[in-house]
């Protein structure tokens, strides 16, 4: 008889282990599916971004484009292929071509001239603003002395 109440208790005791193993593991592989999570937002999926925008800037390329190398040369597009690009780079344009798998970024040869063209047009609003907010003040005044009369 005591030999089956050991028995019994050991059976409980093995299985309480067991659940115990069990929450244990479970609460670790939650742990690892969550920093698998976390590392994909964090890592892989910035980079991804960056890679589709870079691909999509060097698809979109046109001759007179600035680009850089990941190399750091600069130069200015002369001519490309569907696997070259050929840059004029320095004062003496001189050309060198590298695969388009070497472009770390592209400049549209727009973008300056647009950036430039949006800082005028920024700055003419602050000045008409500026000259509204007088107008607006003067015509205050002088209701204000109208009301006084």
């Amino acid at each position: 008889m005591n030999y089956l109440l050991l028995a019994a208790f050991d059976t409980a005791a093995q299985t309480a282990d067991d659940q115990g193993a069990m929450g244990s593991m479970v609460s670790t592989v939650v742990m690892l599916v969550l920093f698998f999570v976390v590392f994909y937002f964090m890592l892989i999926r910035p980079q991804r971004k960056a890679e589709k925008e870079t691909k999509k800037q060097i698809s979109e390329m046109m001759v007179g484009d600035k680009v850089q190398t990941i190399g750091g040369l600069v130069g200015v597009v002369a001519n490309f292929t569907d696997t070259e690009v050929t840059i004029y780079t320095s004062m003496a344009n001189t050309p060198v071509t590298f695969l388009k798998s070497a472009i770390q970024t592209v400049t549209p040869r727009n973008a300056e001239a647009t950036k430039k063209n949006e800082e005028k047009k920024a700055a003419k609003k602050a000045k008409d603003a500026d000259k509204a907010d007088k107008e607006a003040k003067k015509a205050e005044k002088k209701a204000e002395k109208e009301d006084k009369l």
